[in-house]
């Protein structure tokens, strides 16, 4: 089983994903959004995608993937590619920070001017993010996942909308 590792940036703590590829068990309208809540797989979160509850276990398959008009705790803001020529857990944890940070910066600039109270509800909200672990490394896997929300605080609505 491939592993995947996620972790946050502003209240770090570090996690192992055991990510099974192709598991999508939402129901999603033509534009890819979740209408159904359902099981989904590490490796096939989409972009906007919302979350209800990042597993606190170590090694964790899937999360579920709810609509973000009901109640979540995580949303992926933004997803990249890394590139480097070998795995090195510090290098690519350091590379998912740096991206994670500049995105999540974007994300709260489309908000200053704005009357939108939407971005109001994440004030206490932390970053996490999805990154390679050394096994989906050699599969392939440079994808990242940046993810903003929080373990004790349920959002509703998407930040990307």
């Amino acid at each position: 089983m491939l592993k995947r590792l996620v972790a946050g940036g502003l209240g770090l703590g570090v996690a192992a994903w055991a990510g099974i590829a192709g598991i999508d068990n939402t129901t999603r309208d033509e534009a890819g959004q979740i209408t159904v809540q359902g099981e989904l797989g590490a490796f096939v979160t989409q972009l906007g995608d919302c979350i209800n509850d990042l597993p606190d276990a170590t090694l964790i398959s899937t999360v579920t993937g709810v609509p973000c008009d009901q109640p979540h705790h995580w949303q992926v803001f933004h997803k990249d590619e890394i590139s480097l020529s070998e795995f090195a857990l510090s290098e690519v944890t350091r590379k998912t920070e740096a991206i994670c940070s500049v995105e999540v910066e974007n994300l709260v600039n489309r908000y200053v001017d704005s009357a939108d109270d939407e971005i109001n509800q994440y004030e206490n909200a932390d970053i996490s993010y999805l990154h390679p672990s050394a096994e989906s490394w050699v599969e392939g896997d440079r994808s990242i996942d940046c993810l903003v929300g929080s373990y004790s605080e349920q959002y509703i609505g998407s930040l990307l909308d």
